[in-house]
């Protein structure tokens, strides 16, 4: 495990090496239209640009507690114009990490129960899809 969960309150760590990156993951929620509402935020601090895989960020996904079939999406928010992209596999996760260290938070969207009738929109690479981080979406306590 290259990552440690923040617990509700403490502060975002403060990076020295060049590797290293939080994940701010949204979870609890689905992606409707182009928001993402009343879910839940998690941290996850000193992750590791050299050990980070989509089999961490399933070790993440399972320390929230949740199983079964759940989409993820990312988005840089330094880049907020780039929209979405989906992770379907570690060379996705290697396209994401290109922009640590320049960045130091990448966020994470999971979609809960994804319906067979929205494999047209899951199959694809990446989207033009946005998300409304004012909605109703809180830390986890």
């Amino acid at each position: 495990m290259s990552w440690d969960f923040r617990a509700f309150g403490n502060l975002h760590p403060s990076y020295g090496d060049p590797e290293l990156f939080s994940v701010r993951m949204y979870h609890g929620a689905q992606i409707c239209g182009n928001c993402y509402a009343s879910g839940n935020i998690a941290w996850f601090d000193y992750c590791d640009n050299d050990r980070m895989s989509m089999t961490e960020i399933d070790n993440m996904v399972r320390e929230l507690g949740y199983d079964g079939v759940i989409s993820y999406w990312y988005s840089i928010p330094t880049y907020s114009n780039s929209g979405l992209t989906k992770l379907n596999d570690d060379q996705d996760v290697i396209d994401m990490l290109v922009f640590v260290p320049e960045t130091r938070l990448i966020d994470i969207f999971l979609h809960h129960e994804v319906d067979s009738n929205e494999g047209w929109f899951y199959g694809q690479s990446g989207s033009n899809l946005f998300v409304d981080l004012e909605a109703d979406i809180v830390p986890n306590k």
